[in-house]
């Protein structure tokens, strides 16, 4: 009975010691994470990104960042609407993942300089409002890495070639402080039909 107890002892010592460090750990995680945040760095939206060895898409696959995780910016290379983060993943370990200005597969926080342009994002198929003059960006979600965020619209307008029937799409462009910008386009229906000045034709729409 007595070795009993002391092997119960032990074992309680014992798990009490991993229960701890297992604390403990994750108190260090919470905290190196809330000093991450405190400067440059990128926050995953995509469900997942590999990591490269070079910043190209050609280039070996290191592992793989998941949604919701978060890196401190080592440096960026950008290429037209291209950016490639080189981040360090594990200690000591250090590589590289794609973002681009048409995607949204990164939030860029607190950089220094505005590299990145903004994030627009709807979450409906379709827009449906009463009249052309009652459209508002409610329904957008626009985040940058800068202040400053203008968002414009037009309205297209097009007969469906099978149903012979009036159809309109909105352009959404939203341009930050220093020019850069991304358009995405919904289609809107109307209660109160617009007239042909207040929309463009669907032929001139650029995607």
């Amino acid at each position: 009975m007595k070795k009993f107890l002391i092997i119960l002892l032990i074992l309680a010592i014992v798990g009490g010691g991993f229960g701890a460090y297992y604390i403990f750990s994750g108190k260090m995680e919470e905290r190196n994470i809330e000093e991450i945040k405190k400067g440059w760095h990128i926050e995953v939206q995509n469900d997942y990104i590999n990591i490269r060895k070079e910043a190209s898409a050609t280039s070996d696959i290191l592992g793989e960042v998941k949604k919701g995780e978060v890196y401190k910016v080592i440096e960026v290379e950008t290429v037209g609407n291209t950016q490639w983060y080189k981040i360090e993943y594990e200690k000591d370990k250090y590589g590289w993942i794609f973002n681009s200005n048409s995607s949204d597969y990164l939030d860029d926080i607190n950089n220094p300089e505005d590299i990145s342009a903004p994030t627009l994002k709807f979450f409906d198929t379709v827009y449906y409002v009463n009249s052309i003059d009652e459209i508002t960006y409610d329904h957008l979600e626009v985040e940058d890495d800068k202040p400053g965020v203008t968002v414009t619209h037009k309205v297209y307008h097009e007969v469906n070639s099978e149903t012979g029937k009036d159809q309109y799409w909105i352009q959404y462009t939203a341009t930050d402080a220093v020019g850069k910008s991304v358009s995405k386009v919904q289609k809107i229906e109307f209660n109160e039909r617009p007239s042909e000045e207040e929309v463009y034709d669907f032929a001139e729409l650029e995607r």
